[in-house]
């Protein structure tokens, strides 16, 4: 662990880009340091390397790729706890602003063919003397069962997260993928109700993916309920081959990202009522990244993340949550705030 935290420190003073992660269920960490500062792009979604891919697909996705890097590995540790940060409480127009924004959206819904649109918001908060590896191994020690990363480039800036959602495993011409989506706080059990509009909304995941899929001999799981953090989802697990070993991991890609878990459906319709309509920008909250090599992959959606502005010593977090016709603002309002409050446990 003082070998990795040797080398972030090496990488931020000379803004040399590099990632850490842990994958779910795992007790090993891999840090990929990149050797100079040049920056490099994975215009085809090809190539050896990490990637760092935006919401917006038309936008270039960032690569370290392996050939340019050190790659190390060790195991992870206790969490060091830091208790000595503060948040700065939102005003009350945030929370109106989004219920105006979640209205909005229901409105569009009922007028137009969008079945579903996923909406987010971003909060700011104050942190005060904030140690980048300390908070990583808190997420890993709060998410065992999540993807948990602490990314740094010129380009981007600082990012962590720790998301629940695998977007893509491909290995020697077979691919898995998650359909996860809807919402509620664990109480301690997993066996919970789900209402109509949660499991519609994760079901236009499932119909999605498998509609798309319908070339590679998709078979789906049944819906079950998963706990990631503080929070339950319903998951369904899909699994396909990819038959020609001409075709690359690219098409794949392109047709899952954004998902309908983060964007909606249709996708074109929905990506754009987001973009006209959020009032500010993503990023890379709810693009991807991990894993790539030209015939495997392993991938995640970019969920519970935050942006760090070690300058400005302030965390930014990105929430959302789907929006169907049925609906109700508030309680999308109070399904942000659990999420945010799930990230807090290691800022606060």
């Amino acid at each position: 662990m003082k070998e990795l935290e040797k080398n972030i420190c090496r990488s931020q003073n000379s803004k040399f880009p590099f990632v850490i992660y842990r994958k779910p269920h795992s007790e090993e960490i891999i840090g990929v340091f990149q050797k100079d500062n040049r920056l490099h792009y994975s215009k085809d979604l090809s190539g050896n390397g990490f990637i760092f891919a935006p919401f917006d697909d038309k936008n270039n996705t960032i690569v370290i790729p392996y050939s340019k890097a050190r790659i190390l590995k060790c195991k992870s540790e206790i969490p060091v706890l830091s208790k000595n940060k503060k948040e700065v409480v939102n005003a009350e127009d945030v929370k109106l602003n989004h219920v105006e924004l979640v209205k909005k959206g229901i409105a569009y819904i009922k007028n137009s063919k969008l079945d579903k649109v996923v909406l987010s918001r971003k909060e700011e908060i104050e942190v005060v003397d904030f140690n980048i590896l300390d908070t990583f191994n808190e997420l890993c020690d709060f998410y065992p069962n999540a993807f948990v990363y602490l990314w740094s480039h010129p380009i981007s800036g600082i990012w962590m997260g720790a998301s629940p959602e695998r977007l893509l495993t491909v290995k020697s011409n077979k691919f898995k993928i998650m359909a996860l989506a809807s919402t509620q706080k664990f109480n301690g059990v997993l066996r919970v109700e789900w209402g109509e509009k949660e499991r519609e909304e994760h079901q236009i995941v499932i119909d999605y993916i498998a509609d798309k899929m319908q070339d590679y001999n998709i078979s789906t799981s049944d819906t079950y309920t998963v706990k990631a953090g503080g929070l339950l989802h319903l998951r369904a697990d899909l699994e396909g081959e990819i038959t020609d070993s001409t075709k690359s991991i690219k098409p794949l890609i392109q047709v899952l990202h954004p998902t309908p878990a983060v964007c909606g459906l249709p996708k074109d319709e929905s990506k754009l009522f987001i973009l006209e309509n959020e009032q500010y920008n993503r990023e890379y909250y709810t693009g991807f990244l991990g894993e790539l090599s030209d015939r495997e992959a392993d991938l995640f959606v970019n969920l519970r993340c935050m942006k760090i502005d070690l300058v400005k010593s302030m965390a930014t977090l990105f929430v959302g949550g789907g929006i169907t016709k049925d609906s109700i603002p508030e309680k999308e309002w109070l399904e942000t705030v659990a999420k945010t409050n799930v990230m807090k446990k290691v800022l606060l």
